[in-house]
């Protein structure tokens, strides 16, 4: 077994995570097992870490946090996602202990989530070859979207000094829903140009967004493409009733309002820049090329994994 690397966000999941880390590392002692480990110390610290741990040859890199922790590991050639895309494209296999607040890829993936399971991968998990994805050439691992979405993050943004947990997000729903805007997009693939004016737009490699909503249900990172969900222009009282829908994936049944394509290649234009969101983060703007990465990242997976 290569000799795993951890890097771990310490105040993720209000500290969760490193308290659990310390489990971890009891057992996977116990075991004998040879680790080594940094704590991240500010933003993008990750990308650093990752980066440079795979420059020194080390192959079975561990983010140990949330969303935020795993995708800069994941994605560390970007400053957007950092732990999963430094192993995009390379050798090195991902491992993830989601002990943080948002685990939305995880979700997908099935990474252990309890202590026992999390050091139970280590020692004898699998690898597999999942997907990964990029907009622009920045790649993302889990949901890239437009409108709805990137507004409610900015409104968050204000209540995160006041608020923990979940709350912050809850208001800035509220938030973005008193002025909800609509986006005239362009959207072409396979041949085919759409115009339409939507609420959210929501890309997937994987299928949650915002701590547990269902937002592209179809979509699977292992099967070569990207999914895409977006709702078109409706009344503000329509889309709250629509909502609570997104966190089982049924709001998918509206298909009046609801549509879904899947493809390799999409292309998202707006005559004014439209700002996305890539995993949880906010950077860029339209207009906006995505890409399915099929295979590009190695992620080691509990050994009972599907």
């Amino acid at each position: 077994m290569d000799k795993p690397y951890f890097i771990v966000n310490p105040v993720s999941g209000s500290g969760l995570a490193a308290q659990k880390f310390k489990e971890v590392s009891k057992l996977l002692e116990a075991k004998g097992v040879d680790f080594s480990f940094d704590y991240t110390a500010a933003p993008r610290h990750a990308t650093a870490l990752a980066k440079a741990a795979i420059e020194r040859g080390k192959r079975l890199i561990a983010a140990v946090g949330g969303d935020g922790t795993v995708n800069e590991v994941a994605a560390a050639n970007g400053p957007v996602n950092e732990v999963a895309a430094a192993t995009i494209g390379t050798d090195a296999v991902l491992a993830v202990l989601p002990f943080g607040t948002g685990n939305d890829f995880t979700k997908v993936m099935g990474f252990a989530k309890d202590v026992e399971g999390a050091a139970d991968t280590i020692l004898n998990g699998t690898v597999k070859n999942a997907d990964a994805a990029e907009v622009n050439g920045r790649p993302f691992i889990n949901v890239a979207g437009l409108g709805f979405d990137v507004a409610v993050l900015k409104a968050t943004e204000k209540f995160k000094n006041k608020y923990n947990g979940m709350l912050p997000y809850m208001l800035g729903i509220i938030d973005t829903l008193s002025h909800l805007k609509t986006m005239p997009l362009t959207i072409e693939h396979d041949g085919v140009t759409e115009k339409c004016d939507s609420i959210i737009m929501s890309v997937g490699n994987g299928q949650y967004i915002g701590g547990g909503m269902r937002a592209v249900p179809m979509a699977d990172p292992f099967d070569g493409m990207l999914d895409i969900c977006y709702v078109e222009r409706v009344s503000i009282l329509k889309f709250i009733c629509l909502l609570p829908k997104f966190i089982k994936g049924k709001h998918i049944k509206h298909k009046d309002i609801v549509h879904h394509i899947r493809t390799a290649e999409i292309k998202v234009n707006c005559p004014e820049a439209c700002a996305l969101q890539l995993d949880g983060e906010v950077d860029m703007t339209t207009p906006a090329v995505f890409r399915a990465l099929p295979g590009a990242l190695k992620v080691l997976l509990p050994a009972d994994a599907k």
